[in-house]
């Protein structure tokens, strides 16, 4: 059999306004209720326990010996209850013992090193994997993986917490001696390569193009999206990439034409993902680091490679 509580914390909380401040009314005011809810709840107290808790004959209010005695003790308990609460909340300050994060295989080099150098000092160890979407939400529900940085797929996640880190443009990439040539006539007479068809992007792209009634099948498919770039640099076919694989310093990037299509039309929006409520302050900080990393790599490519950079298009979420 369960004990009985006499009060709660927001009982609590009422009480010791009102011993404070000696009034009802400036107890509601300092607690953001009204008088009548002050006064039911310390009602409520009272007759749950069985005793008085104020002297009402007095102005302003004066609680009797025992509520003396609660308002001593409850104080107490308050800076307890409030203590444990800013503990949980900033436990993502603190050093994790271990801490496992996903990311979709186009993060997987320059924005993975990043990540880790920003978050180091918040983990004792650190797993970090790229991969699809789906195997890493896999990952995720066994508790293999703490947080994902993955393509936003509009699917209600049971148990996490999913915050917009970035969209990122689509472009066209082709070898430079077929960049005359418009999507369509690309669709009609050159092989398209592309993503797989199953894979989140493959299944971006491949709406994309429905929506333009352009009927093509790619002759040949990749899991990793740096497959795609590398035979598109080789001379085979043209494809949709997103903006984030050509942030990667690869000699690929220089031996395509890279032409940027309407963001309204195609776009990729980048997710953080974490459970709820378990990491704390961390999911800040996470999110925090990341979109620094991506800034800082944005002002690179933009110093280094100004021609590459105003091809590509990002937006941060507020």
């Amino acid at each position: 059999m369960q004990p009985t509580r006499d009060f709660d914390l927001a009982d609590l909380d009422a009480f010791i306004a009102v011993c404070e401040t000696g009034s009802m009314t400036e107890a509601a005011r300092r607690l953001g209720l009204t008088e009548s809810a002050v006064s039911h709840l310390i009602r409520r107290m009272e007759k749950r326990m069985g005793v008085m808790l104020f002297d009402r004959s007095f102005r302003p209010l004066k609680p009797t010996v025992l509520g003396t005695q609660l308002f001593s003790r409850g104080q107490q308990l308050l800076q307890d209850a409030t203590g444990i609460n800013q503990e949980l909340r900033t436990k993502g300050r603190v050093k994790h013992a271990h801490l496992g994060i996903g990311l979709i295989e186009t993060l997987g080099t320059w924005f993975a090193t990043g990540l880790v150098e920003h978050l180091a000092a918040n983990s004792r160890s650190w797993t970090v994997v790229s991969g699809s979407n789906a195997g890493l939400w896999e990952r995720f529900y066994a508790r293999e993986l703490s947080a994902l940085i993955v393509l936003d797929d509009d699917e209600r996640r049971e148990g996490a917490t999913k915050l917009n880190l970035l969209t990122e443009s689509v472009v066209l990439i082709t070898p430079p001696l077929l960049s005359h040539l418009s999507l369509a006539e690309l669709a009609a007479g050159v092989p398209m390569v592309g993503a797989h068809k199953d894979s989140g992007f493959g299944r971006l792209t491949s709406a994309y193009l429905s929506r333009l009634k352009i009927d093509v099948t790619p002759a040949a498919t990749f899991d990793i999206l740096d497959s795609v770039l590398m035979m598109v640099a080789h001379g085979f076919g043209w494809a949709l990439v997103p903006s984030l694989l050509l942030l990667r310093e690869t000699p690929e990037r220089h031996q395509v034409n890279i032409r940027p299509l309407d963001k309204s039309a195609i776009s990729r929006r980048i997710t953080l993902a974490t459970r709820q409520y378990e990491l704390g302050a961390l999911t800040d900080l996470i999110q925090q680091s990341a979109r620094q990393v991506f800034e800082s790599q944005l002002i690179r490519t933009r110093q280094q490679h100004p021609e590459l950079y105003g091809r590509l298009s990002f937006s941060f979420e507020s």
